[in-house]
């Protein structure tokens, strides 16, 4: 084999080594394996050297192995996640003293959504052993939030009653780590206990979870609008929370609700659980933005399509310059015209969604 072949095979078995060490989920290792897959067919193509395409050969069979692993994991966890009583390890501050206690994980209703790269990044030190046990982990007592009139849930959003509150903790720091822990446990990959937990007495959770995550570096705009609702009981912060965990972005869901985006100034302000001034012409109507959100579903227009700004914004153009009634009955007729995902497609600037309303109007 030349020379110009072992660096060849070196580069690609060293790439997919790279690639399994950094990115362990499905999502991630499927477009790995397409451009790998791509680069085999390329090679083929141009008749390359008989070693080098054996050697990207085996990049695709490697990676095709870590994806069934990944997928085969993620499928098992999936199923089992939240069944099983974690070991955690609370540590008592005052003497050092640490105990054991087997419970489950919860989260409380709009606090920082979990990020799956980064519960995959934890999977894999703690699968490799390189988990820092120094790492605090900020608990409190499931019950007790309940008390307080917060909405708690398990880690599959499932709402907790008070009954069964008392087998569970929330984790208001540490949401990736225990993911992930719950999630190799759920397998049968972890067995230990999760260490250096802290139980806390918080009175006020979004306080404290604004104070815990310095606001405006860690935390982008939805993660700073969904806790928002935590520490403002306002309706509209709590309908827009809502929407951004179904996956609409941070400027469409105000779009929605407002007609405004609200500036990084005023939604820490909101977070501080301080007075918010909004923009001028600022028109809050939370049945009017889900009025609009249930048409275009009815219509069978995805969230991905929905969140885009050119159809609120079109939707608004288009009331003011006839009526708010007969924006809605075009409105209410999209589902008439039976566009599909290749037709909204279509909408990349603003005009574009106006035209289809006029259609729709029409019809």
């Amino acid at each position: 084999m030349t020379t110009l072949n072992v660096n060849a095979t070196e580069m690609v078995n060293n790439s997919v080594e790279s690639n399994n060490a950094t990115m362990g989920n499905v999502e991630e290792l499927t477009k790995v394996l397409k451009q790998e897959e791509k680069e085999l067919q390329r090679l083929i193509k141009r008749n390359a050297d008989e070693a080098v395409i054996a050697a990207q050969q085996n990049v695709v069979d490697k990676t095709k192995a870590k994806l069934e692993q990944a997928q085969e994991f993620e499928k098992e966890s999936n199923e089992n996640i939240g069944n099983d009583f974690l070991t955690f390890s609370i540590v008592n501050e005052e003497t050092g003293a640490r105990v054991e206690q087997q419970k489950k994980i919860a989260f409380v209703k709009n606090n920082r959504p979990v990020n799956s790269k980064k519960v995959d990044s934890f999977i894999a030190l703690i699968a490799a052993n390189k988990y820092e046990k120094a790492f605090p982990i900020i608990v409190v007592e499931a019950a007790k939030l309940i008390e307080a009139g917060y909405t708690v849930t398990d880690i599959k959003g499932r709402e907790l009653t008070k009954e069964e509150a008392a087998d569970y903790l929330v984790i208001l720091d540490g949401q990736h780590r225990c993911t992930a822990f719950a999630k190799l446990v759920a397998t049968g990959k972890y067995t230990e206990t999760i260490p250096n937990v802290y139980v806390r007495d918080i009175e006020n959770v979004g306080e404290y979870l604004v104070d815990i995550n310095n606001v405006g570096s860690s935390w982008d705009k939805k993660d700073r609008l969904v806790v928002a609702s935590l520490t403002t009981k306002d309706e509209l912060f709590q309908n827009v929370a809502e929407l951004l965990n179904e996956g609409f972005n941070p400027s469409t869901a105000m779009l929605i609700y407002t007609g405004k985006s609200l500036s990084d100034k005023q939604v820490n302000k909101a977070l501080k659980g301080e007075e918010i001034t909004f923009p001028k012409g600022t028109e809050i109507n939370i049945e009017r933005g889900n009025k609009f959100i249930n048409l275009c579903k009815a219509a069978k227009m995805d969230v991905s399509f929905i969140t885009k700004r050119y159809f609120i914004k079109d939707f608004n153009s288009y009331a003011k310059s006839t009526s708010e009634e007969q924006a809605f009955e075009a409105l209410n007729k999209l589902k008439e015209l039976n566009y599909t995902e290749a037709n909204w497609k279509e909408v990349k600037e603003e005009d574009d969604f106006i035209e289809i309303l006029k259609e729709a109007l029409e019809a």
